[in-house]
């Protein structure tokens, strides 16, 4: 579980988490990317795109959304789809002081 936490002790006190688990799932076993952008936009806005290392990657917006699909999304008509969470390394194992933050304007 990729969350950190930080704290302020400013006037208000605040507790943040920042959720770095990731948004993203593997499908192992079917490369028909249309069909499987057609079956998993039903649990929200996503994008398909190849794997470098086999399979298609299926970008969710939302970590809930990739959360239903992972949960509920493994099945296509017949087939058992074998889907998997994308987890780069650098996400996975990196420290608070690692993690690349774009600044907000």
């Amino acid at each position: 579980k990729a969350v950190v936490s930080t704290q302020s002790t400013g006037t208000r006190g605040t507790n943040t988490n920042l959720d770095l688990r990731p948004k993203e799932i593997v499908v192992k076993n079917c490369e028909n990317a249309e069909e499987l952008q057609e079956h998993f936009s039903k649990f929200g806005p996503c994008t398909v795109l190849p794997s470098a290392v086999g399979g298609v990657i299926i970008g969710f917006d939302r970590r809930r959304d990739a959360e239903m699909a992972y949960v509920k999304g493994r099945m296509v008509e017949e087939q058992e789809l074998e889907i998997e969470w994308n987890s780069p390394d650098e996400v996975q194992n990196a420290s608070p002081n690692q993690v690349p933050v774009e600044p907000i304007r």
